[in-house]
């Protein structure tokens, strides 16, 4: 229990929808309007700015909170610690138990554990999220960059000296960094296939334009 009691506390945590929670309060059930999806984007399109920044503050500090104050064991499983809490609370956002494993998309959640982890490299990967929506002009594309960017920016660190971000007191030998790495290459791999309908509508161009604001009337979730 030593080992599971902190991942499933931090499952338990990512598994709260704030979206979902938000919508019901202003009457909108976000699941079934604009695109469908449970998160900060969606709100901010249905609710407006405010609402989803709301959203995504509470989603941050969901990843947040649960990677700084919790940790495994040492074990078979050695990744430092607070990587598989990161892990675990971001599979709750995607897939929680408690809405059919039907969650959000854990980009929000995702940068919160990320900066729990290593603050400098995540707020590198949060301005290629910014430079990517510029240019592109999709959340989405934007989203599943800076996911990738984030190990790949703390690997390419590591050649000058960074060690895997990990909180203070936390000991991190070199297999610890190894598999610490390839979680977050996981939870960038479970965050871009989140995204896998958006890159599809990409496609076919019936997605959303970032800042696009969606009308309630409209149900399609295109």
């Amino acid at each position: 229990m030593s080992i599971l009691g902190p991942l499933l506390f931090a499952y338990a945590l990512g598994c709260i929808s704030f979206a979902a929670l938000v919508g019901r309060w202003k009457g909108v059930d976000v699941r079934k309007h604009g695109s469908g999806n449970p998160g900060a984007t969606n709100v901010g399109r249905l609710l407006g700015k405010r609402w989803g920044r709301t959203v995504l503050v509470l989603d941050v500090l969901k990843g947040l909170l649960p990677v700084l104050l919790l940790a495994v064991p040492p074990s078979i499983f050695d990744a430092g610690g607070h990587v598989p809490v990161a892990l675990a609370v971001v599979l709750g956002h995607v897939w929680p138990v408690t809405s059919r494993f039907r969650g959000g998309k854990g980009v929000a959640t995702f940068v919160g554990a990320a900066l729990a982890l290593e603050w400098r490299a995540a707020l590198a990967a949060m301005l290629v999220h910014v430079a990517v929506k510029r240019l592109t002009g999709y959340v989405s594309v934007a989203s599943v960059a800076m996911a990738w960017s984030f190990p790949a920016l703390l690997a390419g660190g590591r050649l000058i000296g960074w060690p895997l971000g990990l909180p203070a007191g936390s000991a991190a030998g070199p297999t610890a960094w190894r598999d610490g790495l390839l979680l977050l290459c996981l939870l960038a791999l479970v965050v871009t296939l989140r995204h896998a309908g958006n890159f599809v509508r990409i496609r076919a161009g019936t997605e959303h334009r970032a800042g696009q604001r969606i009308p309630l009337e409209r149900l399609d979730k295109s």
